[in-house]
């Protein structure tokens, strides 16, 4: 029964990709969250990628503090060299900040369906949507049967003109087709997805939760605060679910920076972009074999990648494959008894730059004794790439071959099964 769900989502997604509108001439700067004001690669990307003409229109819907929220990136704008004057806060939000008493921004949720207000925008130059919630963007811009408002036709419409439409946390969120609303790794893999939203803590907690997005992104998943809050599983789930071949996990206070025209994205920031293909993967989350023939690559800053496969291009350094900088049987498992490894350390000297390995599992265990097996390996078409960036090696990869298994532990001298 679940394969056949499958087959019918890759044929409603194949439907989709042609249906879907596509952006042709603009920029996407998808950041992971926690974008520091001083990450000046990220912030340089955004204004260098606006139009000469035009008004830069900050959203904040998905604050609880959207004026705080937008004038905090207003000013940080300013530092790059944007003038004051051609910063705006769009009045949109869906609920009211206590701190602000001369203003009840609730009265702001119908804004985006205001003709008078978005026609008062002209063409701007840039959309930029801050972090929060974003359920409340989807539900500020979009109505039921998720009718496009005014607003969101304009931005769609500036986009496809040329114009560059960035965000971070939820401002990222929402940029594909699907939007993943909720759920952390464990439950997303092991329960059935949510189907409703109760509150923004499903955000970081339960079961996986999907809702339409904006669509910026016509193909392709996107999550966001990806390796520092483990959302590796969900990011799975979730393919399997939706039927999307490909996807993309942005780590905190870094950036994927998409040329829509050229189909190609840079990373910018202090980490990296998880790279997750799932054209020959199989899903079946009724067994234990909850994902095999996945894919999975990593792109580090200064690299450059296809969107929709993992073809590797700009300052990823020497390939590794031959010239490994290790040899040593580095350990499976998982948990505060080993070193913390980041994706990016696995792929890269643990497993592609070491020549002692080509098979690597992480483990994850929840207390009802149940696991979860991340296998990692290294395949003919593997490659890796290590680059020195002011004295700190970075690694890149494509094409690791990946699958999710569980189990459950069966006693103190017993074997997960």
């Amino acid at each position: 029964m679940y394969l056949l769900k499958q087959l019918v989502l890759l044929l409603a997604a194949l439907f989709g990709v042609l249906a879907a509108p596509a952006y042709a001439a603009g920029t996407l700067v998808i950041v992971g969250g926690a974008l520091e004001s001083e990450n000046r690669d990220v912030y340089q990307a955004f204004v260098q990628a606006l139009p000469a003409q035009g008004k830069v229109v900050i959203i904040s819907a998905a604050s609880a503090s959207p004026v705080a929220s937008a004038d905090y990136f207003a000013n940080d704008l300013q530092q790059y060299g944007v003038p004051s004057e051609r910063i705006m806060m769009y009045p949109l939000a869906v609920l009211d900040d206590g701190q602000t008493q001369d203003v009840d921004e609730s009265q702001w949720r119908e804004n985006a369906w205001d003709t008078g207000l978005v026609a008062a925008l002209g063409e701007p130059a840039g959309f930029w949507f801050t972090g929060g919630d974003q359920i409340r963007i989807m539900d500020s811009l979009t109505r039921e049967a998720k009718q496009p408002s005014p607003l969101l036709a304009l931005i769609r419409d500036r986009l496809e003109a040329g114009a560059v439409v960035g965000g971070s946390s939820a401002g990222a969120a929402i940029m594909g087709r699907h939007m993943i609303a909720g759920g952390e790794s464990f439950a997303a893999l092991l329960e059935p997805p949510n189907r409703s939203y109760a509150s923004s803590d499903e955000e970081t907690g339960g079961r996986l939760l999907l809702t339409p997005g904006a669509g910026f992104l016509s193909s392709g998943l996107v999550d966001q605060h990806f390796d520092a809050r483990a959302r590796l599983g969900r990011l799975v789930r979730a393919l399997g679910e939706t039927g999307e071949r490909f996807a993309y996990g942005v780590d905190e206070d870094t950036a994927m920076v998409v040329d829509l025209e050229a189909g190609q994205a840079t990373v910018l920031g202090r980490g990296g972009v998880t790279l997750l293909d799932a054209s020959a993967a199989v899903f079946d989350f009724d067994s234990n074999d909850l994902a095999r023939g996945l894919a999975i690559g990593y792109a580090a800053a200064g690299a450059r990648f296809s969107l929709g496969r993992c073809e590797l291009a700009g300052d990823v350094g020497t390939v590794t494959r031959g010239r490994e900088s290790f040899n040593h049987p580095a350990e499976n498992g998982g948990g505060m008894a080993f070193d913390r490894h980041s994706l990016e350390e696995l792929l890269g000297p643990d497993l592609l730059d070491n020549s002692a390995v080509d098979r690597l599992e992480q483990l994850s265990m929840r207390n009802d004794g149940r696991l979860l097996i991340f296998g990692f390996s290294e395949r003919d078409d593997s490659v890796g790439f290590r680059t020195d960036v002011g004295g700190t090696v970075r690694y890149s990869a494509c094409n690791v071959g990946f699958d999710v298994t569980a189990a459950t532990w069966v006693g103190e001298a017993g074997e997960p099964r």
